[in-house]
Parts: structure tokens; C-alpha cells; sequence
């Protein structure tokens, strides 16, 4: 084990309540190692699964869970359909509690439903909801703790393919990180599942890369959150857009709100959002890694860039982006490896991600935040609490 993360000491984190958080976004290349393992090893079954499920006629695809597990859905809206043409919905399931009516309909279903204790009621009440209203579902249950009560449901729910992920995905600290990773990697592997070996190739690859380069990122990190910012927004276009949410919790949770986030697409932040900014604002920027979308990305930048006063401006993007950019406070740069697919936006999504998740452990450090439970007067908790499940 390692006696040092990101350049300081275990023993700086263990004083500081952050040795779990740290832990856990420090291992995550060697977990998605040992998932891209899991995957291949349980490749014929999944095969067998994906095959039956994929070709039934007029299929809905929704993916869902509450919270950090949601948001992996609002990312693979976008990345499904840029790689596969495969159309998805992204309905929470505390929406589908609370409105099963305007959520659910009796069309053939496959509900993908991502956890990280799977124990939270939603998920569970979901699942039951959907059995009663839907007479052709098909389950595929995402969890870290493989002998949660979903896990349990889903192994005694027909039509269903359960993917329990390494236990160290079961994260000890309050942020959902390892498994927010895995649960997008195991998305990214599932549809691509006749591709198999070679996606799970990608996979390593991707982890001796992030492997390589985060020690420079939670430089980075730490050098922005020396700033005393208390508005944060992060934007981002198609997949990235998912990212920002994700990416906005996290930056909340871990400052127990000091830090009050935002997220948005780059096109959006005009139409009214855009006002949230003042000299307390620091606006982070994911830098397409599509030619497309990267004119909007940069186009608003340069707008903020042009207008700005004492507002800091960040932009995170690959190393490869050839459009100049001039005036920003900081720019984060990665390089995604040669070996992925050109169309895909998980090697951006990955890279931007592990960012996010260190810009926000740093901020916390900064403010003296116990991180591994940054509210410790209980307002909030690492498994939610307080929700009644009323029947339908």
C-alpha cells in the first residue's frame, strides 16, 4: 500500500476525515481492471441476456436510480446514442415513485437500475412499481453490494441480469466515486457487449492512462481550490452535459453546501442562468473531445472569457483540441489514449470525471470539511433516509 495520495501523506488524510474519499478515487484504474475481468469472465451470459433483451420489438430503454447512480443515465442518454443509435430514457426513481402513472406504461421495458448500497427504498419500490404497470420487463441491476436487498430482488425477478461490481465500488466515504466510474464503464461494456474483448481492452487502457496522469490533475485540482469561490458551475455539451450534474452533487456534498453548484450545456447558460455569476462565480468548462459540439463549448468560454471581471474561468479538455483559447484562470489538460474509438466520449467523460471528483475532495480539504462525512448533524447520509414508499 502506498504511504502517500496526490502528494501528501495517509496520515494527512486520516487527521483531515478524508482517507476513505481519497482512497477510493486514487483506486479506481486497479477496480476497473478488475471489472473489465468480471466482465469477460460473465461474457456468454451477458451475451445470452443482451441478445434476448435487444431484440425484442419496440423495446423502452430507461435507465434509473437516485442521485450520483441517476446521473451515470443522464451521460449514457447521450453516449448510447452517439455510438449505437440506441435511443434511452433517464426516469429517477424518485420520479418513479412519486408519479408512476406519468413514468410507467405497459410497453415492453428494460429497466437498468444502477446503486451503490442498494438500499435505498426508491430503487427497490421502482422495480416493484414497474413489475405491476409493465407486463414484458426485462431488469439489469448495477450494485456494488451484492447482497443488498436490490441485488436480492433482482436475482428473484424474472427476465433480469444482476451485475454486482468489485466490492471497493461499495464506497466507505459519503461521495459516490469508484462507483460512479464502474457503473458507466459496466453501461459502456453491456452495449457493446458482441464487442466484448475489445471494449474490455479499452478498459484497461484507459486505466494505465488515468493511471499515468491524475497525480497532475489533482494538482490542478488543488491549485483552483486554494480559491475562494462560492458558486460553481459546471458545463458541458452531450455526454459531458450528464458529467456537469454529477459533477455539481459532488461539489455540494463534499463542501456540505458551502460551495452552492450548477451545472448546464454551454447553449442553455444564456438563456437565464448565465446571471448566476459575480466575483464569487468560478465556471468550469469540458472542452468537447467531438468537433461539433466543441464550437458551442468554446464559444461560450470565450463570451464569459470576454466579459469577465473578478469570475474565475477553468476549462478542462483534451490535449488534442487545436482551438485557441486566451484569458482563462486555468486549463486542465488530458490525453486520451489513441486506442479508443474516435466517436466515443468516454475517454473525455472518464478523464473529466476523476477530475471532478478531485476538484471537489480538495475543496472540501480546503475548507476543513470532514469529507468522508461532510455533514455530520445527519442532514443528509450516505444511504438516504426518511423516505416513506406509499403502494400503488
Amino acid at each position: 500500500m502506498k504511504n502517500e495520495l496526490f502528494g501528501k501523506p495517509l496520515t494527512y488524510y486520516e487527521e483531515n476525515h478524508c482517507i476513505h474519499t481519497v482512497t477510493e478515487i486514487a483506486q479506481q484504474p486497479e477496480v476497473w481492471r478488475q471489472l473489465a475481468d468480471t466482465l469477460m469472465q460473465r461474457k456468454d451470459e451477458i451475451s445470452a441476456f443482451m441478445d434476448q433483451v435487444m431484440s425484442v420489438p419496440n423495446l423502452r430503454i430507461v435507465t434509473t436510480g437516485a442521485g450520483s447512480s441517476a446521473f451515470v443515465g443522464e451521460t449514457f442518454l447521450y453516449m448510447l446514442a452517439g455510438e449505437l443509435g440506441i435511443r434511452t430514457e433517464n426516469v429517477h426513481t424518485t420520479d418513479i415513485i412519486s408519479a408512476p402513472d406519468e413514468t410507467l406504461f405497459d410497453t415492453p421495458t428494460l429497466l437498468i437500475s444502477y446503486a451503490r448500497s442498494g438500499e435505498s427504498p426508491e430503487s427497490i419500490a421502482a422495480i416493484r412499481f414497474a413489475q405491476k404497470r409493465v407486463k414484458n420487463l426485462y431488469n439489469i441491476v448495477i450494485v456494488c453490494d451484492k447482497n443488498s436487498s436490490l441485488a436480492r430482488c433482482g436475482y428473484e425477478t424474472k427476465q433480469s441480469l444482476v451485475l454486482d461490481l468489485p466490492k471497493e465500488t461499495c464506497d466507505k466515504g459519503f461521495a459516490m466515486t469508484s462507483s460512479v466510474s464502474c457503473m458507466s464503464i459496466a453501461t459502456w461494456c453491456l452495449f457493446h457487449y458482441k464487442e466484448m474483448e475489445t471494449y474490455t481492452g479499452y478498459v484497461t487502457v484507459l486505466a494505465e492512462a488515468v493511471e499515468a496522469q491524475i497525480d497532475r490533475l489533482a494538482d490542478k485540482a488543488g491549485a483552483i481550490a486554494e480559491n475562494d469561490y462560492r458558486r460553481l458551475i459546471w458545463l458541458g455539451t452531450g455526454a459531458l452535459k450528464g458529467l456537469a450534474r454529477e459533477a455539481s452533487i459532488k461539489s455540494m456534498e463534499l463542501s456540505d453546501g458551502y460551495v452552492h453548484a450548477g451545472y448546464d450545456a454551454p447553449t442553455g447558460f444564456r438563456h437565464g442562468p448565465k446571471t448566476v455569476i459575480n466575483e464569487e462565480t468560478l465556471t468550469i468548462h469540458f472542452i468537447s473531445n467531438k468537433e461539433y459540439s466543441r464550437k458551442y463549448d468554446v464559444d461560450l468560454v470565450s463570451e464569459i472569457i470576454r466579459e469577465k471581471q473578478k469570475n474565475l474561468v477553468v476549462i478542462i479538455k483534451p490535449d488534442f483540441v487545436k482551438e485557441e483559447i486566451k484569458g482563462e484562470d486555468y486549463e486542465v489538460v488530458y490525453q486520451i489514449p489513441k486506442e479508443l474509438p474516435e466517436d466515443s466520449e468516454m475517454g473525455a467523460y472518464i478523464f473529466s470525471l476523476v477530475f471532478t471528483q478531485l476538484l471537489s475532495m480538495k475543496k472540501s480539504l480546503d475548507k476543513g470539511y470532514t469529507t468522508d462525512n461532510p455533514c455530520p448533524k445527519g442532514d443528509v447520509n450516505r444511504v438516504v433516509q426518511g423516505i416513506t414508499i406509499y403502494e400503488i
